[in-house]
């Protein structure tokens, strides 16, 4: 213990005068950790030698609290947002930095493996480098910077897959593609349930316990949360790096967001700076000197590499070339993760010892580099742009956002897109549901006493909770029932196909019923399916389990655009912009067309008496009738042969509507989700129609009063949802009590609509 202090004294004291040194001379401070890591390392004796295994640990906890860190500044949101920028870099890189990684090797006379692996090593960049560096830099905010940490991320899920194929061949000494799916499979699952698990639950859990929080108990929550991720990451094969990104990403969607990024700084930089000081302790004069030339190499490939390649990933994305060669440079270096892997597969007997020393060698020299490098980017640019003759120049800049949507957008790849990624999010939550009902549940059941009523309460219980995520599955909704709909109306040879992805969710939904039956059951197939046959037809016509979904995933949708939402808050706040295509209300709601045909039973009717609002749960916004538009119509008005109507609702109650009624005709083609409605109303000038979403803030007068109360259907304009305790109420009652807190959407006419808002909400703000 005693050693292990003195150890922590000395790096921490030659690290702050090296630091300093670094801070007057205007250099990154990170260049001074890794000198006072050399110092203070085994291979420079002027100094008491620190022992390389004590540090270990403290380097360990360092790389910890860096990705954690650095989650914080990232979040699912922006790796989402960045998804396709970062997937092709990385695939760019792959490609090509393995192949020079292997000539490099080949050149030099490395056997077959160590130039395999050299090219996989070249691929992986320093997240905590990079990091650091734009922190030292103040670059953390710009638009390159989020590309950088996209592609980081990518890079990172690289380095566990070649982690797995090392140790693959390290113990059967063959390649076996199979485990490497197997462990990408595992990889998806895992960080498909975090996310989904996390973001529905830890920002609901910090919201809950806000008043309770202060700096000591918010610090203490959130190590517990990122080391707890921690744990579990390793428990289940992934590295705690990871696992601490992860618990990072999650947290960076919740409101506490910057608090907590206030409070661990002092921890991360304190063990940031130590792992930077053990990367300088790694550091063997003697191996620079016998290897120089090829770490010279090396070096060279890696920094020219990457800069190249990985500009031409960003730029192949469709991002500008400048952004493409800030990121580029930004990634020129060789990373931990690189020397992580050599070591395991110099431990594997699968790589030359030499390899590991040499990985270390270039990784400090490229650290040297980094913020050199990722200064040079904007004067490289600058000189590229010069040079280049302008009839060139588009090479330099991508098309417009309009004309790649237009070229690239397709109804079928959008619907496709949609199917898949919502239905393999399902599977892998019912996945996750079984998994821990057979693990616990059927261990539980068939021990000790009363097994039949275990096995009864335990199967329903397991099955109760897989409907509710059963029941979206095998039901189309928002964006995708929108695409459904607009390919099946358009072409009578698209229904098959769509016919034949209706019937496979159905069947993995029928299965998986089945598997719950014969687990905890020993009975006949064909009884099994039968109950199965029951349990999916009661599920199939259940709506209360969609409102339940509904409620979870309006949760999920709120928590999960919190942060964004109250930032916009903030910003707009006095201004009449409203926040689009963040709730779940704005992509499960719908505007739909009808067509009121000649000789229709419905003409002379009133809408109070046909009370659209109460059967269907539709609104009625406008009808057009010839020339004349008559918005938000009151219960006396008489619908007329043509008219045509524009109505708001659920897709399942629009359709009910339609199938009830031959001569009122829905356009499917023409459907669109609320938000879309809504955007394509503010980029038309002519239109009078608009929607506003706010929140009712302390103090306002709405506070208290219902619907009618507040005059809204005399002012032409409606409430259409609120969104309360992370519940959406749709087209509510005109009796419903507007409360503190309350996310309500109105629609109404343009001037009428902002006259009322200002009159009773903004002056209360």
């Amino acid at each position: 213990m005693e050693s292990f202090i003195s150890d922590l004294a000395v790096l921490l004291i030659l690290g702050s005068v090296f630091s300093l040194i670094c801070k007057i001379l205007k250099q990154p401070v990170v260049l001074g950790y890794i000198v006072a890591g050399f110092i203070a390392g085994p291979h420079f004796s002027f100094f008491q030698t620190v022992n390389p295994d004590n540090i270990k640990t403290w380097a360990d906890i360092g790389v910890i609290f860096l990705l954690f860190g650095m989650g914080l500044e990232f979040s699912f949101k922006k790796l989402f947002t960045i998804g396709k920028v970062g997937g092709i870099a990385v695939a760019t890189e792959v490609i090509c930095l393995s192949i020079l990684g292997f000539l490099v090797g080949k050149i030099m006379k490395w056997p077959t493996s160590d130039s395999l692996l050299l090219g996989g090593m070249l691929i992986m960049s320093s997240t905590a480098i990079v990091f650091k560096a734009f922190s030292d830099l103040g670059l953390q905010k710009e638009k390159f910077a989020s590309i950088v940490f996209g592609i980081l991320v990518f890079e990172d899920l690289f380095a566990i897959i070649l982690m797995v194929i090392v140790s693959t061949l390290g113990v059967s000494k063959q390649f076996e593609g199979t485990q490497m799916l197997m462990v990408v499979a595992k990889l998806v699952f895992f960080l498909v349930v975090w996310m989904v698990c996390g973001i529905y639950l830890i920002p609901t859990f910090l919201k809950k316990v806000k008043k309770y929080l202060n700096n000591e108990t918010l610090l203490l929550v959130s190590m517990g949360l990122c080391l707890g991720m921690v744990v579990f990451a390793t428990s289940v094969g992934f590295s705690s790096a990871l696992g601490a990104f992860i618990m990072g990403s999650l947290l960076a969607e919740t409101l506490a967001a910057e608090s907590i990024e206030k409070v661990i700084a002092p921890i991360k930089d304190l063990f940031g700076a130590i792992f930077f000081v053990s990367v300088g302790m790694m550091v063997d004069p003697k191996i620079l000197a016998e290897n120089f030339t090829t770490v010279i190499v090396i070096a060279i490939a890696s920094i020219l590499g990457k800069m190249i390649f990985t500009t031409m990933g960003v730029r192949l994305a469709g991002e500008n070339l400048k952004t493409a060669m800030q990121s580029g440079f930004s990634l020129a270096q060789m990373g931990e993760f690189s020397f992580i892997v050599a070591s395991l597969g110099m431990s594997m007997g699968i790589v030359s010892p030499t390899v590991y020393p040499v990985v270390i060698a270039v990784s400090v020299i490229t650290t040297f580099t980094t913020p050199y490098c990722i200064r040079l980017a904007t004067p490289a640019y600058d000189v590229i742009e010069a040079i280049v003759p302008k009839r060139w120049h588009r090479i330099l800049y991508p098309n417009s956002v309009s004309e790649q949507t237009i070229k690239t957008s397709s109804t079928w790849r959008q619907f496709i897109v949609s199917y898949f990624s919502r239905l393999a999010t399902y599977i892998i939550i019912c996945i996750a549901i079984l998994s821990l009902s057979f693990t616990i549940g059927v261990n539980f059941a068939n021990t000790g006493e009363q097994q039949f009523l275990k096995k009864i309460i335990l199967s329903v219980l397991t099955i109760s909770i897989l409907a509710i995520f059963i029941r979206p599955m095998i039901h189309n909704q928002g964006k995708q029932a929108n695409l459904f709909l607009s390919l099946w109306t358009s072409d009578i040879n698209n229904r098959f196909i769509l016919s034949f992805f209706i019937v496979i969710r159905y069947v993995i939904a029928f299965i998986m019923l089945c598997m719950v039956i014969n687990r905890y059951w020993a009975l006949p197939f064909y009884i099994i399916v039968v109950l199965a046959g029951i349990f999916f037809a009661v599920i199939f016509h259940s709506k209360k389990l969609l409102r339940i979904y509904w409620t979870m995933e309006s949760r999920f949708v709120k928590n999960f655009n919190a942060r964004q939402i109250m930032q916009q808050r903030l910003s707009n706040k006095g201004n009449m912009n409203e926040l689009n295509n963040l709730h779940w209300i704005d992509s499960n709601m719908n505007i739909a067309p009808f067509d009121l045909q000649k000789d229709t039973e419905l003409e002379g009717e009133s809408l109070k008496n046909l009370n659209f609002r109460k059967k269907y749960n539709v609104l009625i916004i406008s009808v057009q009738r010839g020339k004349n538009q008559y918005d938000f119509p009151d219960g006396d008005f008489q619908l007329q042969a043509e008219d045509k109507l524009l109505l708001l609702g659920s897709l399942n109650n629009l359709r009910h509507l339609d199938s009830d009624y031959d001569t009122l005709v829905m356009q499917y083609e023409q459907v669109q989700t609320l938000n879309d409605f809504n955007n394509q109303q503010n980029n038309d000038p002519n239109s009078k129609i608009n929607c506003l979403n706010f929140i009712i803030e302390k103090g306002s007068e709405w506070i208290g009063h219902s619907l009618i109360d507040s005059s809204l259907m005399k002012d032409k304009c409606m409430v259409i949802a609120i969104e309360r305790n992370d519940s959406p109420i749709v087209n509510p009652s005109s009796h419903v009590v507007f409360q503190e807190n309350d996310f309500v959407w109105v629609m109404g006419e343009k001037k009428i609509l902002y006259k009322l808002l200002e009159k009773n909400y903004f002056t209360t703000m």
